[in-house]
C-alpha cells in the first residue's frame, strides 16, 4: 500500500503481544497484494482490470466483491467527485506509482469519460463485476482502512479471548483503535498529524473510544512541476487535484474502509456539503483549513484538543 504499518498490543505475555503484531502486519500485506493492490500481478483487482473485456461480467470473491460495492455506495453521494471506477485518471497522473506527471488537457478529458461509476455494475446475488471497456476500478482511497479492519479483527479476536486488552493499528493515514491500553476502558489518545509539519508531528490530540480514524490531506502526497505544487486527491469532475481551502479532514467511522472513504469524500466536498453523509454513516469529522483554523463535527469537538498555538478554532 506504500505505507508503512505499526502494530502495538497492550496486556498479556510480551511473546503472545508480538506474535499479534506480527499476525496483524500479515493480514494487512495479504490483503493487499492478494486481493486490493492496483498494481501488484498477484491481487485480484489487478486481474479483473486486466481481464478481457468480452470476458464480462467476472465473478470475483466476496472479499474483493464487498470491499467494491462499499466504496462505490460511498462515492456515490460525491456528485460525480469520487468514484470507484477512477484508476484510469489516478494512472494518468502517476498516483498509483508515484511516477508523477501533469498530463496534457486531451489526456484528462479522455481519462475522465472512463471514471463514471454509472457503468460500473456490481451484481450481489452472483458476485460479479461489469464494467466499461477501458475503465480501471481502483481501491486506493479505502484499501488502508481496509487494512485497518482486517489488522483490527486480529486483535478483537485476541481481546474476545483474554490474551490482551486492546491495541493500536496505523497504515499510512489511518488508523484503528481497540479494546483498551489498560483492559478498564480507558479512551485512546490519538495525534492528528500537522498538515504543515514532519511526518512525526501533530497540531492536535483526539481521545476517542474503540474506532476507526483515517485523515486525508493535500500534504501526503504531492509533486511540483513548473513551480506549481499538484497533490494526489483528484477531483473527478475536473480531472485535477481538488481545489480547497482545507488541508486535512480527519474522519472517525465505525469501520476502517468507512473512515478512509469518508475522509477522501469529505475533503472533496468541503464541511458544509459532507454533514448529511456524515450523519447518514454516524461519523464525526475534524477538518483543517489552510488559515491553520479548524472545526470539528458537535460530538467530537470536546474530544479535540489543540496542542500547537498555530491552530485556532474557526
Amino acid at each position: 500500500m506504500g505505507s508503512a504499518i505499526s502494530v502495538s498490543a497492550y496486556g498479556g505475555s510480551k511473546e503472545a503481544a508480538h506474535s499479534l503484531c506480527v499476525a496483524a502486519c500479515d493480514a494487512v500485506q495479504a490483503l493487499d497484494t492478494r486481493v486490493l493492490s492496483k498494481t501488484a500481478s498477484s491481487s485480484e483487482l489487478y486481474r479483473l482490470n486486466h481481464t478481457d473485456p468480452a470476458a464480462f461480467p467476472v465473478a470475483v470473491s466476496s472479499e474483493l466483491f464487498d470491499a467494491l460495492a462499499e466504496t462505490k455506495a460511498i462515492y456515490a453521494h460525491s456528485g460525480g467527485k469520487a468514484a470507484l471506477g477512477c484508476g484510469a485518471l489516478t494512472s494518468l497522473w502517476g498516483m498509483d506509482t508515484d511516477e508523477f506527471r501533469v498530463p496534457a488537457q486531451e489526456e484528462i478529458d479522455a481519462a475522465r469519460a472512463l471514471c463514471s461509476d454509472d457503468t460500473v455494475q456490481l451484481d450481489a446475488e452472483n458476485n460479479t463485476v461489469f464494467f466499461a471497456p477501458g475503465q480501471e476500478l481502483n481501491l486506493g482511497s479505502t484499501g488502508k482502512g481496509l487494512g485497518c479492519d482486517r489488522a483490527a479483527q486480529v486483535l478483537r479476536e485476541a481481546v474476545d479471548a483474554g490474551t490482551i486488552t486492546g491495541g493500536i493499528v496505523s497504515v499510512g493515514g489511518s488508523i484503528a483503535a481497540v479494546g483498551s491500553s489498560d483492559g478498564e476502558g480507558t479512551s485512546w489518545r490519538v495525534g492528528i498529524r500537522d498538515p504543515f509539519g514532519t511526518a512525526n508531528e501533530y497540531f492536535a490530540t483526539l481521545t476517542v473510544g474503540e474506532s476507526f480514524l483515517s485523515t486525508s490531506g493535500s500534504y501526503e502526497k504531492q509533486f511540483t512541476e513548473n513551480g506549481k505544487t499538484y497533490h494526489h486527491i483528484l477531483d473527478l469532475t475536473t480531472g485535477y487535484p481538488a481545489e480547497t481551502q482545507l488541508v486535512s479532514v480527519t474522519i472517525v467511522a465505525q469501520t476502517g474502509l468507512q473512515s478512509d472513504a469518508l475522509s477522501t469524500l469529505c475533503f472533496l466536498l468541503g464541511e458544509e456539503d459532507s454533514r448529511e453523509v456524515l450523519e447518514l454513516y454516524n461519523a464525526q469529522a475534524v477538518f483543517v483549513y489552510a488559515d491553520r483554523t479548524v472545526s470539528a463535527t458537535a460530538s467530537l469537538r470536546g474530544s479535540v484538543e489543540l496542542v500547537n498555538d498555530a491552530y485556532t478554532w474557526r
